[in-house]
């Protein structure tokens, strides 16, 4: 099957997230540091909150990060054959992922709540959802699939 000039770019814009993401993380105390210099941030002010920050943000990031290559493993799938067992079981692993990022911006909510960042929970809440249903509509189109296989 021929791969559509659409995956090839989402695929090649998905590297590209994935590489500065890596990027982003490693150099993150150091942004954190330029941002609270050019940004006034009330929250910055409370003892602790530096640290809290920063582990809230390496480990949405290392999860975000984990995403993205969950993705570039199915767009690879995609020029062979992308209804396979393998991409259910992707979809399904990044449906528990980004329900793990909002859980954690709901934590996040407990100690500094934001408006954004009870935003971005519930944002990632329908994106899992969304991820959930597209693993049972992939999982559907595997079953037909392999029962199409099975009477040729």
């Amino acid at each position: 099957m021929k791969e559509s000039n659409i995956s090839k770019t989402l695929r090649i814009m998905l590297y590209v997230i994935f590489i500065s993401g890596v990027i982003g993380t490693i150099t993150l105390p150091f942004m954190l540091e330029i941002y609270t210099e050019i940004l006034y941030d009330a929250y910055y002010l409370l003892p602790g909150y530096r640290r809290f920050i920063l582990a809230f943000l390496m480990t949405v990031a290392a999860f975000g990060l984990w995403v993205v290559w969950e993705l570039i493993q199915i767009m690879r799938s995609i020029p062979s054959d992308p209804f396979v067992i393998r991409n259910v079981v992707l979809l399904r692993r990044i449906g528990f992922l980004v329900m793990l990022i909002s859980a954690l911006f709901f934590l996040k909510c407990l100690y500094y709540v934001t408006f954004l960042t009870l935003a971005c929970g519930f944002m990632f809440v329908i994106c899992s959802l969304f991820t959930f249903t597209l693993c049972n509509l992939f999982k559907q189109a595997v079953s037909f699939k392999e029962e199409n296989d099975l009477t040729i």
